[in-house]
């Protein structure tokens, strides 16, 4: 968020020109955009989706087994 040099005014960050005085503003530092994480080839979410997947699966066969000791 840079401040107008001339002014000292807050200004929003996609703003050149400072909206009070007009004064132009620095350039804000380049910020580099987060790129989608990946561990190996395949991204993040897909990694969580398969430990989600496996714990559940996991979980249902122990389910399964406590029910039909109960049942049997």
């Amino acid at each position: 968020m840079p401040d107008c040099p001339n002014c000292s005014t807050w200004n929003p960050e996609d703003k050149t020109v400072c909206w009070r005085c007009q004064a132009e503003l620095p350039r804000s530092q380049s910020r580099k955009l987060a790129g989608k994480r990946k561990l190996g080839r395949i991204p993040l979410h897909m990694w969580i989706a398969l430990v989600f997947f496996v714990v559940m699966m996991l979980a249902a066969q122990c389910f399964a087994m406590e029910y039909t000791r109960l049942a049997g």
